[in-house]
């Protein structure tokens, strides 16, 4: 059913009537009643009758609100009446037009059934009438006596009856649907989802819930679904504040639910002294009856077993709406059908902002920079955009400037106190938890808060968070990060800032710069202080800490120095500590302290229950002496530590899953107490210049990532773990790989780019991603790599010494190998679809390899893939070719509309970097093109020849044809090409384009262009049947003999393989049968002639 509230009303009411029964009496006396309440009412006095409705008439029941029937006796005497009837009827449905039936001096029953008198009339009336109309009567007649209306018993008091009616008009108007909601942004969306779960048309009963934290919106969009469906039901109710009406003082809690089920009845019922004398009233009294009710803030399950504790309570198709922060509350009811209320986008959060600020949906340009600031201060809560908005509006620029910081450092307090609600609910201990997020640990994994926060037990702080994301206070993310909104971090903020107004020593958690900065030079911090987090880049002037600073701050366990901006060497840092001042710490967990000043810890530091030991950009030249129990710390993070030249021994860190040691420049050797660490999963070792040694014969359980990035004396290959997934030796002096590689069964990713390889043997089975650029000394890669099954990229660029490239496995997906200067040979062909081959300044490579570069191409390649390698002219097998960068092909060439797939091919001048194409397709004159853009490559060197860039697309329509093109059908399609990079852009020298079928099936994609075209690869030269077979024949023959050379070259190489390799050139012979098959079937041939080749 439309939504009436789109309508434009000119009436409250229509009434309908029989002018011989009514006109002169009660009609008039009830037209005069309307009149004085300011009720508008359609007059019809001047419209002639006739025996059908017009089309005035029909508009005047469209734009009323309100229509009154007055059945009286000879109502049905009127085929007028009943067809106007029929109209009110259509209107209800269709655009929720009020039906007020009164029934005047007749009884509904009559008119239900048309029985007696009245009924008498209608068989009158229905002489001579078709049996459609017929039916359309009673079925109007009988659906409009069966709403509830006006039937007294007696009509003698009529002007009490009037002033009934007339009451009862007036509550439907000021009920009527508000267009308070339309302009609320996301409603739609809000409310589709909604009626997606309520399913009101379906039977049975339903219960839904809308969760979300404070302010979001779930009541917003409830009152908004109440406001467009009660009228569809019986009953009706906005229960609003559930919460605060549960708890009065001196009653129990049989007594609270008996207090709530009262207030709820009286109001759905609208009956002020009713009194509720047992918990079963509510089913009593609505068990027959289709009711919607909201139940707003529910805050205590307690509440739902009052007022909705069974389904059975309300009649078929009742549909109840619970609101809650609460999400556990509602799975603790067996409610099933939840809608989580997000955060609007930045967009919408942007709107809701300027519809308060500015009454428009944008910002005027002088202030679009601060309203985007305002809406991120608001942090895309709709409460605090509404609230701020308001605030600002009718401001100047000035006020705006300085209204921001003053806001940034406090919570709003319509905001604080609607957000608090939430905070105020929960128990002591959740209640400590909130604050240790909204202070120190947001945006934190789970585990990391496990670790860090005091508690009995890990289940302790599991089952904390739980029940805060149940109460939508924070949100707990699939890879298991804790985010907590910004406005209630500044509420948990405020709360510890009120626990010692004046005295911020006395608080748990320190973060104001300017207070924080007080307390540590002032020596005024206390036992109560749990956490300092400050942010060094606020401090404005030099600080100096006493060696007796913590002295007093015997529980702190969270110390946190940090700076916001990035870190340059050369920063003044502006917080100086004594020798000493970290003695008297003992409990500290975390220690975080950026740009940490001194070049040693103190002699006296107790590092036992550090969780983790930040000290990145620190002056650290040596940590501590001996060993230190650090059995619990999980990540040491000493990045850019430049002055650091040993590292303790790490003997007792047998929890440690996180070691940075990158850019200590300084640091020769990694000792072998790491061969402890049996959880360490990340070790990170970039541009350590000076690290020469690293322990052997060592393997690390759970290592998994492992840097060594630019340690420029590294020559030793990292065997330290078995179970390596991501290795990184850019830029090492490591010149060979070990055979133990080939046994590493979880490793993806080997980078080994400019290192010094000059031989490459051994390279593990089961590799995803190899790249060996710049290695400038390597000549061969291993032939086995055809046999790696999940190898998906290899990169060989500015390996100039590499002849010839062995054959790939199907599952490569990208070949790059950008100035390989010396490589002539290409081994085997391409077979995965989708692969990305880059061959910039390879000038020597062979025709036959070129060759198999333009099959692959042309066979395999998928959309918008772009492949570069050199040539000088379009190849033959493109059949429409120009020169300069762009081409027309005219529809008597083609019939263009059976056309939307392409491969373009564009020859590209030397001496230029290709920085990407700009492609436009004209289809039609004065239509917009369609345009496509080719990326460039990552690396893309200057052209030393002119290459050839090729590339697939598919015209996918934007929109159903319109009238003109249906109309104008193509008659030419127009390419034009234009490389990017201003006054430096390659010169698009040629350009060709190729038709691809529409239906051609990933059989027909085997078949070589010799065969579909006629032509050949690269020239005008025919090729038959059997030059591909032979091809294809002595391709298949060499497979043998590349596995002696492989076992000739490792003697190592498995069995497996070999079996490997027999299944594939089995698949290859199938492969060239379908092939040889589908080719002969496109020229005409029949397959007895291919039998010899079959065989």
């Amino acid at each position: 059913m439309a939504s009436s509230s789109s309508n434009s009303w000119r009436y409250d009411v229509f009434p309908s009537f029989r002018g011989e029964d009514v006109r002169n009496n009660f009609l008039s006396h009830l037209l005069k009643e309307f009149e004085s309440k300011g009720i508008v009412t359609f007059r019809d006095d001047h419209i002639k009758r006739s025996h059908t409705i017009g089309h005035e008439l029909r508009a005047a029941i469209r734009e009323s609100k309100i229509s009154v029937v007055l059945f009286s006796e000879n109502y049905a005497s009127s085929s007028w009446c009943l067809d106007e009837l029929i109209e009110i009827m259509k209107c209800k449905e269709e655009q929720g037009l009020k039906v007020m039936p009164v029934f005047y001096k007749v009884d509904p029953s009559d008119i239900r059934k048309q029985t007696g008198k009245f009924g008498m009339s209608f068989l009158e009336t229905c002489c001579g009438k078709t049996e459609e109309r017929q039916h359309n009567w009673r079925r109007a007649l009988t659906d409009a006596a069966n709403i509830l209306g006006d039937h007294p018993q007696n009509w003698d008091n009529e002007a009490y009856k009037i002033t009934t009616i007339s009451k009862d008009v007036l509550e439907k108007l000021n009920a009527t649907p508000s267009r308070d909601f339309n302009d609320l942004v996301g409603m739609e969306a809000h409310i589709a989802k909604m009626e997606s779960l309520l399913c009101l048309e379906s039977q049975g009963v339903r219960i839904v819930g809308i969760w979300g934290p404070a302010g979001v919106g779930k009541t917003t969009i409830a009152r908004a679904l109440y406001n467009q469906y009660h009228e569809n039901f019986n009953l009706s109710i906005f229960m609003e504040n559930v919460r605060e009406s549960y708890g009065e003082a001196g009653l129990d809690d049989y007594g609270l639910k008996l207090h709530l089920q009262q207030r709820f009845l009286s109001k759905l019922l609208d009956q002020k002294d009713l009194r509720v004398r047992h918990l079963g009233a509510i089913e009593e009294r609505l068990k027959s009856q289709k009711v919607l009710i909201i139940l707003d803030d529910v805050d205590n399950i307690e509440q739902l077993k009052a007022l909705a504790k069974e389904n059975q309570w309300f009649g078929n198709k009742s549909r109840i709406v619970v609101t809650t922060q609460n999400k556990q509350l509602l799975v603790s009811h067996d409610i099933n059908h939840m809608y989580q209320v997000a955060y609007p986008s930045k967009q919408e959060a942007l709107t809701i902002f300027c519809q308060h600020a500015f009454k428009q949906s944008s910002p005027s340009d002088d202030l679009k920079h601060l309203a985007i600031e305002f809406t991120t201060l608001a942090g895309h809560l709709p409460l605090a955009l509404r609230v701020l908005g308001s605030f600002m509006r009718g401001k100047g620029k000035e006020e705006w400037e300085f209204s921001l910081p003053t806001l940034k450092s406090r919570l709003d307090g319509e905001v604080e106190k609607v957000l608090k609600v939430g905070y105020d609910g929960l128990h002591d201990h959740e209640k400590d938890l909130f604050l240790h997020i909204a202070c120190i640990f947001s945006g934190q994994h789970e585990n990391y808060l496990k670790q860090m926060i005091i508690a009995n037990n890990d289940t302790y702080v599991s089952f904390g968070l739980q029940v805060l994301a149940d109460k939508s206070l924070i949100q707990k993310f699939e890879n298991g990060r804790i985010e907590m909104h910004s406005l209630l971090r500044q509420l948990g903020k405020e709360v510890v800032r009120k626990q010692s107004i004046y005295e911020p020593g006395k608080r748990q958690f320190l973060m104001n710069a300017k207070e924080t900065c007080g307390v540590l030079s002032n020596n005024t911090g206390t036992g109560t202080v749990l956490g300092i987090s400050l942010d060094m880049c606020e401090i404005k002037e030099e600080l100096y800490i006493s060696e007796k600073t913590f002295e007093e701050m015997r529980n702190l366990v969270y110390l946190k120095f940090y700076m916001s901006s990035p870190i340059d060497d050369k920063m003044k840092v502006k917080l100086q500590l004594p020798e000493e001042g970290l003695s008297y710490l003992p409990q500290l967990r975390l220690l975080h302290w950026d740009a940490y000043p001194l070049e040693f810890f103190p002699s006296s530091f107790r590092p036992e229950c550090l969780v983790e030991l930040n000290m990145s950009h620190s002056k650290l030249k040596k940590l501590w002496s001996g060993v230190q129990p650090l059995r619990n710390l999980r990540t040491m993070n000493l990045n850019s530590s430049r002055n650091l030249e040993i590292l303790p021994n790490l003997m007792e860190a047998t929890k440690l899953n996180r070691l940075d040691l990158g850019w200590c420049e300084s640091l020769v050797e990694l000792p072998s107490s790491i061969k402890n660490l049996q959880h360490l999963i990340l070790l990170e070792m970039s541009c350590c210049k000076k690290l020469e040694i690293i322990p052997t014969n060592i393997n690390l359980p759970s290592l998994e990532v492992l840097h060594f990035r630019y340690c420029t004396r590294l020559q030793t290959f990292p065997e330290i773990s078995t179970n390596i997934r991501l290795l990184n030796l850019i830029g090492t002096a490591i010149t060979e790989v070990p055979p133990s590689v080939k046994y590493w069964s979880k490793i993806d990713e080997i980078c080994m780019e400019r290192a010094k390889v000059k031989r490459l043997v051994h390279v593990p089975y089961v590799l995803e991603k190899l790249c060996l650029r710049e290695n400038k000394e390597l000549e061969t890669i291993p032939r086995y790599l055809k046999y790696l099954p999940r190898l998906q990229m290899i990169d060989i660029s500015y390996c100039i010494n590499i002849i010839s490239l062995p054959k790939l496995p199907g599952s490569v997906s990208a070949l790059t190998a950008v100035n390989c200067e010396s490589l002539q040979i290409l081994h085997g062909h391409f077979r995965n679809k989708s692969i990305h081959l880059n061959f910039i300044n390879c000038l020597k490579l062979g025709q036959r390899a070129q060759e198999k570069i333009h099959r692959s191409v042309y066979i395999h390649q998928s959309s918008y893939i772009a492949d570069v390698l050199p040539g000088e002219h379009v190849p033959a097998y493109f059949s429409y070719r120009s020169t300069g960068s762009s081409i027309m092909i005219h529809s008597n060439k083609v019939d263009l509309s059976k056309f939307n797939r392409f491969k373009v091919c564009l020859v590209l001048g030397a001496g230029k970097r290709f920085e990407g194409c700009d492609i436009k397709f004209y289809k039609q004159f004065f239509c917009k093109p369609r345009e496509y853009y080719v990326p460039k490559h990552l690396d893309s060197p200057l052209l030393k020849s002119d290459h050839l860039c090729m590339c697939e697309f598919e015209l996918m329509p934007p929109h159903p044809p319109t009238e003109w093109e249906l109309l104008h059908p193509n008659e030419f399609l127009e390419v034009s090409f234009e490389s990017r990079g201003g006054l430096y852009k390659c010169e698009v020298k040629e350009c060709g384009l190729q038709f691809l079928e529409p239906h051609e099936t990933s059989e027909f994609r085997y078949l070589s262009p010799h065969l579909y075209l006629g032509g050949s690869w690269i020239g005008n030269s025919s090729s038959s049947i059997e030059e591909i077979i032979h091809v294809d024949q002595e391709e298949s023959s060499s497979d043998s003999e590349e596995i002696i050379y492989a076992d000739q070259e490792e003697s190592s190489s498995g069995i497996e393989e070999i079996i490997h390799a027999e299944r594939e050139g089995t698949n290859r012979r199938k492969s060239v049968m379908r092939w040889i098959k589908v080719g002969a079937r496109k020229m005409g041939l029949s397959l007895e002639c291919l039998k010899p080749w079959t065989r």
